[in-house]
Order: structure tokens, then sequence, then C-alpha cells
């Protein structure tokens, strides 16, 4: 098989997957992202980081946030950096 053959078997298919799932897939994230209510795991997340879901977020909370997980993120890199060999 030619790597043109391929391609196109792998096209073919990947556009026969997507035909196959977009009415099912589609209707599960309108249900998901028009709903009203919270999932089980979605209120425990809410709680464990005080968050209150109904309210909208400041520019001073997200700017806090930016910062808390740009610095989270380079504590990251820098322990992985420090691993390494």
């Amino acid at each position: 098989m030619t790597t043109t053959t391929a391609g196109i078997l792998f096209l073919a298919s990947l556009v026969v997957a997507v035909a196959a799932v977009h009415v099912p897939l589609g209707d599960y994230m309108f249900r998901v992202f028009a709903g009203d209510h919270d999932s089980r795991a979605e209120r425990v997340v809410y709680r464990v980081i005080g968050a209150d879901p109904q309210s909208e977020q400041t520019w001073g909370s997200y700017a806090r946030s930016v910062l808390a997980f740009s610095a989270v993120s380079i504590l990251f890199l820098f322990g992985l950096q420090l691993v390494q060999g």
C-alpha cells in the first residue's frame, strides 16, 4: 500500500467516523453546555477551590488566577529540569 492510498483511506475513514457521530455528539454537547445544573463532580471541585459557578469572575480574580497558574507552571518546569540528568 502506498502512502497516497493510506492517506486517502485514512481521510475516508475520518469522514465516515465524523458522519456517524456528529448527531449524538452534538446532542450531548448541547445538553452539557445548555444545562443549568452541575454534575456531582463539578460541585465537589467548586467546593474544594471555593468558586461560585453562578457569579461572574472579576478582572482582579482573573489576573490572580493567571499569575497563580503561571507560577505553578514555572515551578513545575523548574522541578522537571532539576530531575533530568
